[in-house]
């Protein structure tokens, strides 16, 4: 009993000794759309010495990237909306397309520059695609965009959406 207690002892000395003297090494993170509709911060941390202390700054500033569409009397209606931290210089969304399943792959049916707004925290706008066809399937792409401190891009994908109205 007592040679066990000191294996597990000498075990776990060398098992922090080793610990301890692995440098610590920069780290990114980054998590990409999810489903309650946010963008989290990507933190990185700079490689420091065992005495310093945590450098972290923030890159991504942008969250609540989003596409509604609704299917509705005047076909598929879509609302964008982009939401950052702070006062950005620009926000907005570009390049929309919306997609229509083919037996082949997708068909863009229809195209947007997007829009934006100035020295705002958050964009919304609407597009509607009034030729959609009932009983068919579709999808929208766009690029989200802000600049705070640095000018950043998020690009969305609704996925495939069947026109039941």
């Amino acid at each position: 009993m007592k040679r066990k207690t000191q294996k597990r002892i000498v075990t776990f000395i060398i098992a922090l000794a080793f610990a301890l003297s692995v440098p610590v090494q920069r780290v990114e993170a980054s998590e990409g759309y999810m489903d309650d509709s946010s963008m989290p911060a990507v933190l990185s941390i700079e490689q420091i010495q065992e005495n310093e202390t945590l450098s972290i700054k923030p890159r991504t500033t942008m969250f609540d990237c989003d596409i509604i569409m609704a299917f509705r009397a005047e076909g598929l209606v879509m609302t964008f909306s982009t939401a950052c931290l702070g006062t950005a210089s620009v926000i907005g969304v570009k390049d929309i397309k919306v997609q229509q399943k083919m037996w082949y792959g997708w068909k863009t049916v229809l195209t947007s520059e997007g829009a934006e707004n100035y020295n705002e925290d958050a964009f919304a706008g609407d597009l509607t695609y009034s030729e959609a066809v009932k009983g068919k399937t579709y999808r929208v792409l766009c690029t989200h965009y802000a600049n705070v401190d640095v000018y950043e891009e998020f690009e969305n994908d609704t996925g495939a959406f069947k026109f039941t109205y």
